[in-house]
């Protein structure tokens, strides 16, 4: 029997990702460097591979295809899911003083950097007020909705590492959210594990806001902030948050202000595919406007060559210093300072397209 008659297995993620990247993916969320999972190209570790390899020998077959994730939820559950998750980033968001627009748990076709994005369920907000924030605060509202989405699963019966791992592959976008505005500055173990933390407490203190907008988004469709804190008003006073206890200082605490966050936070299903149609379309613009960029260097060399080359046949005989000295500049415009802005150039261009070739 060849191997394309033989029967197709169908298996989860815990059951093709090596231990050592499950692991990694429970501690840090589905960051940047586990996205060639999320494309299903599990070459880059060789642990998986042979992890992978195993599987088909214990199974009998080659043939394997990844099942949906969280494949036993019912239709009414996985909206019930996504409803949940988004409900605790506009929750949590709002005790924590950053004001969001729009809440749906419908799929939104949304464009990113020119590239259509699909998500299911999706949070708006009031950018001015997430930038406002403090890194620890917006970082908790980022990692709300996968909180939310465990303890969801904890309240069921069926918080398992299995289904853990099918959640947190959800949460990728808002992993790669809270990863790019940390940017690297601090250290990002700290501000996630305080992020779980802060997001924990106040998911526990209004679960039943959470899941009382839950159920008015499954109800009525998309919310305003009115129909929002009107729910959440019904639920049990929103007031602010209590005051937590003082702590440490620490990489979030340090921190003031969030850099740059996306106007949007977006989570479950297809929008863990979105961080990489972003960064595909961004690195396409990349390139072009790198080209736009060489071409007016090229045009700075010309002009300055031929306004050297004016300046020392009408001026070139004068002893001013003041003179040889501007020409001198035009000169070394025409010559090494350019030469090294192309070098610079180009050699960010390269590096940026190998990245997206490992895409």
């Amino acid at each position: 029997m060849t191997d394309a008659q033989q029967e197709t297995a169908r298996v989860r993620y815990h059951e093709v990702i090596c231990p050592n990247c499950q692991s990694d993916i429970m501690r840090e969320g589905w960051v940047t460097r586990f996205l060639p999972l999320l494309q299903r190209d599990f070459s880059r570790c060789d642990r998986c591979v042979d992890y992978i390899k195993a599987l088909t020998r214990e199974l009998g077959t080659p043939n394997l295809a990844l099942r949906e994730p969280l494949p036993f939820l019912t239709d009414t559950d996985r909206r019930e899911y996504t409803a949940v998750h988004e409900a605790a980033h506009a929750v949590v968001g709002e005790h924590l003083g950053m004001r969001m627009q729009r809440i749906t748990a419908d799929i939104e076709h949304t464009v990113i950097a020119g590239q259509e994005s699909r998500s299911n369920g999706a949070v708006r907000w009031d950018i001015g007020t997430l930038r406002a924030a403090t890194l620890g605060d917006y970082a908790a509202m980022c990692v709300a909705g996968v909180q939310a989405n465990n303890r969801w699963f904890a309240d069921r019966g069926q918080d398992t590492h299995p289904n853990r791992l099918d959640v947190a592959y959800g949460g990728a976008g808002d992993a790669i959210e809270l990863e790019q505005s940390v940017d690297g500055r601090f250290p990002i173990a700290a501000v996630r594990k305080e992020a779980r933390s802060l997001a924990d407490g106040v998911i526990t203190e209004h679960w039943g806001q959470i899941t009382a907008v839950a159920r008015a988004v499954l109800v009525n469709g998309p919310m305003s902030r009115d129909q929002v804190r009107d729910v959440m008003h019904t639920a049990g006073h929103p007031g602010r948050t209590p005051k937590r206890a003082p702590r440490n200082e620490s990489a979030t605490d340090s921190t003031h202000h969030t850099p740059n966050p996306s106007q949007h936070t977006t989570n479950t299903g297809g929008t863990s595919m979105a961080g990489i149609e972003e960064i595909i379309a961004a690195i396409s613009n990349t390139t072009s406007k790198s080209e736009q960029i060489q071409g007016a260097l090229a045009q700075v060399q010309q002009w300055a060559g031929e306004i050297a080359g004016q300046l020392h046949m009408a001026l070139g005989e004068s002893g001013q210093h003041e003179v040889q000295q501007v020409i001198g500049l035009f000169q070394e415009l025409t010559g090494q300072r350019i030469t090294e802005l192309h070098q610079l150039v180009s050699g960010a261009v390269a590096e940026i397209e190998q990245y997206g070739q490992r895409l």
